[in-house]
């Protein structure tokens, strides 16, 4: 073998080490790599409470806070706005005597005046596998057609992108007959069932005093005490559904 040859062989052996040393390497590398990625991190699930003027009040804050102390593992957001039904989540109207919006953060905006959010931007914006839903007492102020129509849109989309769907009608009140407050439960059964959602009758949770207060509102000392009663009573009714699609969070009492 002369020097050319040997000076040939010398680089072909010198490149296949070279190309099996680098191959070692990049295994090595890819393995390092694997080795420091986390792991798949699991992804917080999410409920949404809306609601009308009783969620602005004691009511809603009394259930927002028994769902946030039993299942602090789920991110909750609550969105309340004073006099609404389901038209004013559909077509975003706004309100002038009460808003409070809650968010799973902990970040709390409470105003008189404030937008109503559309739900669909809501549901596209929080994902939730629950929604709440706490409307009636203002369905009974809709005309049956518009009743019908708007709730019926409302309920769809919850259906359709809203998980599991909760809702608490009106609890008793002075300034509506009970008549009136029959043909509100009687169309939300039909609905309801129609589209997979639990209907919460709030009157078999309430009584409203026979003096003082306005009619509707749960305030002063008497009802604070009822509308913290209703909450409770509520959260109790809807406790096994929730336990059941959170399964991972245990309550922390």
């Amino acid at each position: 073998m002369n020097y050319l040859q040997r000076i040939s062989r010398i680089l072909a052996i010198s490149i296949v080490a070279n190309l099996f040393s680098c191959s070692l390497i990049g295994k090595e590398d890819k393995t390092a790599t694997a080795a420091i990625l986390p792991k798949k991190t699991q992804i917080q699930e999410r409920l949404l409470f809306i609601g009308d003027s009783h969620s602005v009040g004691v009511f809603g804050r009394t259930l927002t806070t028994l769902l946030q102390q039993n299942f602090s593992e789920v991110a909750i957001t609550t969105v309340a706005s004073c006099g609404s039904e389901p038209r004013w989540w559909l077509e975003g109207k706004s309100t002038n005597c009460g808003f409070w919006r809650h968010e799973a953060n902990g970040f709390e905006n409470k105003t008189l005046k404030g937008n109503t959010p559309k739900l669909y931007e809501l549901l596209n914006e929080i994902k939730p596998k629950i929604t709440i839903v706490a409307l009636g007492s203002n369905l009974v102020l809709m005309s049956e057609e518009d009743r019908e129509i708007y709730t019926q849109k409302m309920m769809m989309m919850l259906e359709n992108k809203g998980g599991q769907c909760i809702w608490i009608s009106a609890p008793d009140s002075r300034k509506f007959k009970a008549t009136d407050l029959d043909d509100v439960y009687t169309r939300l059964k039909k609905l309801s069932k129609l589209h997979h959602c639990k209907l919460i009758d709030s009157r078999k949770y309430t009584k409203y005093p026979i003096s003082g207060g306005d009619g509707l509102h749960y305030g002063g000392k008497e009802g604070a005490l009822i509308a913290t009663q209703w909450a409770e009573k509520v959260f109790n009714t809807i406790k096994p559904s929730l336990l059941k699609s959170f399964e991972y969070a245990k309550p922390s009492h």
